[in-house]
């Protein structure tokens, strides 16, 4: 004898879901509140006699070593070194203002470009000023094979 079978009643469970949707609408309410309390239109004061000065922290820095014209004899010429990308700088200046930013920064980055048709010892020589500021934390920009472009 044939029975016949019973229906059986598919439930969903909506609580899981429920207590994710809150997790999402409160998130985005903490956000939104945060972003926005940075954005509040105000008109800050301009004093006259203020010894303030803007301060930007650093956290890296970039050098740029591209090779320089060559001289009239057809030498090839040295380097042009600048920072990030400022007029070309002399050694110096730069060592000046790696010792600046490492002071306002001790977890300082430096990020050393360099053109591949320069000379070795020219890139040393930055490789130096950024050793003899005690900045640690250096690195060489290279093209990567299979990433580029």
């Amino acid at each position: 004898m044939l029975r016949k079978r019973e229906k059986s009643n598919i439930t969903f469970n909506m609580a899981p879901m429920i207590d994710v949707v809150f997790l999402l609408i409160i998130f985005f309410m903490l956000v939104s509140t945060f972003a926005s309390a940075e954005n509040i239109p105000m008109e800050l004061p301009n004093p006259d006699r203020s010894l303030a000065e803007n301060v930007k922290i650093v956290d890296r820095v970039v050098i740029n070593c591209r090779t320089a014209p060559p001289t009239v004899e057809g030498e090839p010429g040295g380097a042009l070194y600048s920072v990030g990308p400022n007029r070309p700088e002399s050694l110096d200046s730069i060592s000046n203002r790696l010792a600046a930013a490492h002071a306002a920064n001790p977890k300082l980055k430096v990020i050393i470009r360099a053109d591949k048709r320069l000379r070795y010892e020219l890139v040393r020589a930055v490789m130096s000023i950024v050793a003899e500021n005690e900045i640690e934390d250096m690195s060489l920009v290279a093209h990567v094979a299979g990433l580029d472009e």
